[in-house]
């Protein structure tokens, strides 16, 4: 014969299941803690020219294909595999760090940009790669870049830029150090084109 558990067994095993469910998110969260980084860099290569006001430009934030656009970093295995890299993240999705990044830069040769709309000038950016390519030792950028009159929709100009710098490392702070650089060197490069278009 069964016999019924009584109401305070009951609450007992109760107790005992949350206390479990709750160890167990617990544990869950602390193993998903990741350690989080900036995109940015102790190279001058902004700092490097001096503020000027020029043309408005908009730059709006980057267009980019998951993974590459998430707060995690990518990896390229030799296989042409993408993983993400474990135990570390950006502050925010990697498109955003880039608009700043990209911001930053332009000014820096002496163009007015900003985020807001109401620019004659849109600078259209496309991040394809944004990751550390484990079989060269490099941290690889690919940005597709256009110059488009916001009134017609129409392109100005447009180029793809490649940058590549090495990462011998590729674990936490030496691989987000190396992307910063890149990241660092192709916003420069872009800002210069965009500059002697306008």
């Amino acid at each position: 014969m069964k016999l019924k558990a009584s109401a305070s067994t009951q609450r007992k095993v109760a107790q005992a299941t949350a206390i479990v469910s709750v160890a167990f998110l617990v544990s869950a969260c602390a193993q998903a803690t990741r350690e989080t980084f900036d995109l940015t860099t102790e190279t001058g290569a902004l700092r490097s020219v001096a503020l000027r006001s020029g043309p408005a430009v908009f730059v709006p934030e980057p267009a980019a294909l998951a993974p590459t656009s998430s707060d995690r970093i990518v990896v390229r295995a030799g296989d042409d595999s993408v993983a993400i890299l474990p135990g570390v993240q950006w502050s925010d999705p990697m498109p955003r760090l880039f608009q700043r990044r990209l911001i930053e830069a332009l000014q820096q040769c002496g163009l007015s940009a900003s985020s807001n709309f109401g620019a004659q000038t849109k600078l259209q950016t496309d991040v394809r790669r944004f990751e550390i390519d484990l079989a060269r030792n490099l941290a690889v950028i690919e940005v597709s870049v256009q110059l488009v009159d916001s009134g017609s929709g129409r392109a100005k100009a447009a180029r793809i830029f490649v940058e590549e710098t090495p990462a011998p490392e590729h674990t936490g702070s030496p691989a987000v150090r190396a992307l910063s650089d890149a990241a660092a060197r192709i916003a420069l490069r872009i800002g210069q084109w965009a500059r002697a278009r306008l």
